[in-house]
């Protein structure tokens, strides 16, 4: 019989799940202190949480949500931390970048993802860590909507700048 800490516990992973974008599920083993406060840090600055929770505990919370096909030696061996925030691109760009640093170590390595509901091998942690973030996604559409406005009423606003040149022409033929 679980503890009543223990179900606590999987009702908080449970929700963090359904509220984050992403969840990245990541092995950090060989980090020392000052590599995981330092990557904490830098997760801390884009608004991402990491913790680390047990494996039987993130196999239960994953069984409530629906996923009933994933098993234990699927990727949940080890240590592992979760990776979240509401923004689903940040953790990935940063686990990546960090990793990178780490070139000796290759940690912190991610096992799985959780990307807007779909459970994902971590393959894909590169793809989403190259997607462009959420403002550059806005401007980009923004400025894409504006365009086809700027055009029409540079349409709208180009007969009455040829009738003002006409006007000012035959004013100086006038003079």
């Amino acid at each position: 019989m679980p503890s009543p800490k223990k179900i606590e516990q999987v009702k908080d992973i449970t929700e963090k799940i359904k509220g984050s974008g992403a969840v990245y599920f990541s092995d950090y083993i060989g980090l020392n202190v000052a590599q995981i406060n330092e990557l904490r840090s830098e997760l801390f600055e884009k608004d991402v949480k990491m913790q680390v929770v047990k494996n039987t505990l993130i196999l239960r919370a994953l069984h409530d949500l629906g996923y009933d096909d994933v098993k234990k030696d699927d990727f949940l061996a080890g240590s592992t931390a979760l990776v979240y925030g509401v923004d689903p691109v940040a953790p990935a760009k940063i686990l990546s970048e960090f990793k990178k640093k780490m070139k000796d170590l290759k940690k912190p390595d991610v096992k799985a993802l959780i990307f807007e509901g779909e459970l994902c091998g971590k393959e894909k942690v590169d793809v989403i860590a190259e997607l462009p973030s959420a403002e550059i996604l806005l401007s980009t559409f923004l400025a894409t909507i504006q365009s086809p406005m700027q055009k029409v009423l540079g349409c709208l606003q180009s007969p009455m700048r040829d009738l003002l040149g006409v006007l000012k022409s035959l004013e100086e033929t006038k003079q």
